[in-house]
């Protein structure tokens, strides 16, 4: 007999399932993933999701065209295109590795070093092209590229003016953490100073930015002997590296920040325990650890009343993604700094808080308003449905908005307007449909997945 786990699992998916999924691993669904998905299992969705190749981008292009190198909006407003229109755990990804290995826009010229480290991430999350991709791989590249070099001072780096920036990172955010489950420390001042020397002789050259790349010069690394860790010898960049992933916080640090993007519910210690088991035993592969992820049963907890907060840039490309609508203007830029989030543009080298930082009095504002600037978009505008009851304007509203969720008391609240409002006339049935719609797409329900 299966595990109630197993069987969980392998249970179809229904609307919501799929609907959580989409929103989780993507960037929100469509009617076509809901045909495509629904009736199947979890771990059936999530194996051809992994094994997808990101293949050609899909829906209605850009009405401009769109160089990311040209100026920031048009590099924003690039990516947004691809988590719309690109395979959607792909691009999801590489927005997590965004959020964890930070890079800012401010600090990093030219472009050109931004969108290679973002195409970096991309690969590192395309199983389908690079299904052993390995976390330490991943962080050697991320290291040795030279978006971070540039963006923590790395390329002037040498033995006679260190810079530690990137070998506290590497500890603090991007492999460790300051403190493990006990409270102990991680790492001591003397390991980021002797780490920091391990990671001297990188320079960038970007003389053709479009080509932009990073080398080692000998002449500028520190080749003497440092204690990191307790261990004296010649540390260079790439065995420092390996030995900080083998201290023994790394697993769990990682692994709880991958669940935390999916799943809001802590994993039980037996979870963990197995996480940190594939982790570990595939020697750092992504692939087996995120399939264990994505494929546990509390991917679907609580999953008919969504417990997580959309952060802007998913909120943002879902709306445009569900309403069918492509980019047409630079206004979607000045929607994710109104809600506080722009890629390219993290607050701090630890990336966005998230969470209930997403929402204040303003960001719900602005959510709402965001919602029904796009509803006034004309490729999708009202039109008067003609008479109908309360019940069913309603029900025109919602399928025209994408069918999405609605808590029960949401919908009470919505059925009743649009039974005591007035529908008499062209004008009032179009104004209903809009207030209903922009409630759907902007109100508290929305903000949710």
């Amino acid at each position: 007999m299966p595990s109630r786990s197993s069987a969980g699992v392998q249970r179809a998916l229904n609307k919501a399932a799929v609907d959580r999924l989409m929103w989780r691993v993507g960037f929100g669904p469509t009617e076509a993933d809901r045909k495509r998905y629904q009736g199947r299992s979890l771990s059936d969705v999530i194996d051809e999701m992994l094994e997808a190749p990101r293949g050609r981008l899909q829906g209605p292009p850009p009405a401009m065209e769109l160089n990311p190198a040209g100026d920031d909006d048009q590099l924003v407003l690039d990516w947004l295109d691809k988590m719309m229109r690109g395979n959607q755990l792909n691009e999801r990804l590489a927005l997590f590795w965004h959020d964890h290995f930070a890079t800012q826009r401010a600090e990093v010229s030219p472009p050109q070093l931004l969108t290679q480290q973002i195409d970096l991430f991309r690969e590192f999350s395309d199983f389908a092209g690079n299904p052993r991709a390995k976390y330490d791989d991943f962080i050697y590249a991320v290291g040795e590229g030279p978006a971070m070099l540039r963006f923590l001072n790395g390329e002037s780096s040498t033995p006679s003016a260190l810079n530690e920036n990137y070998a506290r990172e590497i500890c603090e955010l991007f492999a460790l953490g300051v403190s493990d489950i006990r409270g102990i420390p991680n790492y001591s001042e003397a390991d980021i100073r002797e780490i920091g020397r391990a990671f001297t002789g990188w320079v960038i050259d970007d003389a053709d930015p479009d080509n932009a790349a990073s080398r080692f010069l000998a002449e500028r690394f520190d080749a003497g002997e440092k204690t990191i860790f307790g261990v004296r010898k010649a540390w260079g960049h790439r065995d420092t590296v390996d030995h900080v992933l083998k201290r023994h916080a790394h697993a769990r640090f990682l692994i709880t920040k991958l669940w935390e993007n999916f799943i809001v519910t802590p994993p039980s210690p037996a979870t963990m325990s197995d996480l940190i088991r594939v982790y570990r035993r595939s020697k750092y592969q992504l692939k087996p650890v995120l399939r264990r992820i994505l494929t546990d049963p509390m991917m679907l907890e609580s999953v008919n009343e969504p417990n997580m907060i959309k952060p802007p840039a998913v909120y943002v490309a879902g709306l445009m993604r569900g309403l069918g609508l492509p980019i047409v203007d630079t206004q979607p830029v000045r929607d994710l700094e109104s809600i506080g989030q722009v890629p390219y543009f993290p607050p701090t080298v630890a990336g966005w808080e998230g969470g209930l930082e997403w929402v204040n009095t303003n960001t719900v504002q602005a959510r709402f308003n965001i919602a029904s600037r796009l509803l006034a978009r004309p490729e999708i505008a009202v039109k008067d449905p003609g008479e109908q009851d309360g019940l069913k304007a309603f029900r025109t509203a919602h399928a025209a908005t994408g069918r999405p969720w609605l808590s029960r008391s949401s919908s009470s609240v919505l059925l009743e307007y649009a039974k005591a409002t007035a529908r008499d006339t062209p004008a009032q049935r179009v104004d209903l449909q809009l207030l209903l719609r922009a409630f759907m797409l902007g109100g508290p329900d929305a903000q949710v997945m």
